[in-house]
């Protein structure tokens, strides 16, 4: 089972909001399952709270390629400095260059 992050390879929704969901990591569109009856977040899941949402995830987030991606753009996010973000970068657009097919129109957003 993929460990997913949400809000990265992982999308709630309302029920039939959004047509379609591309991975913010890899940019692949996501699979998706409609009218899921799910907690969306950590205090949802607590209180046992349940609600219809439909679930958008990427195929590819058990890779070992897309765990190292979704690390690199964590990364990006978190480094105040820009020459080590766009270095992050450069190794990102490497890795996604190897595993997705080039489709620089929807590339993610981390890759500038």
């Amino acid at each position: 089972m993929a460990m997913h992050h949400k809000g990265y390879d992982i999308i709630y929704a309302d029920p039939d909001t959004l047509d379609e969901v591309r991975c913010r990591v890899c940019g692949t569109f996501c699979d998706v399952k409609r009218g899921v009856p799910t907690s969306a977040g950590f205090s949802e899941s607590l209180a046992g709270s349940k609600r219809l949402r439909d679930v958008f995830t990427c195929p590819h987030a058990a890779t070992e390629w897309h765990v190292l991606a979704l690390k690199l753009v964590q990364e990006i996010e978190r480094t105040p400095s820009k020459r080590l973000a766009e270095l992050m970068r450069l190794d990102l657009r490497d890795l996604l260059s190897e595993h997705v097919p080039d489709d620089a129109s929807h590339a993610p957003e981390w890759l500038g």
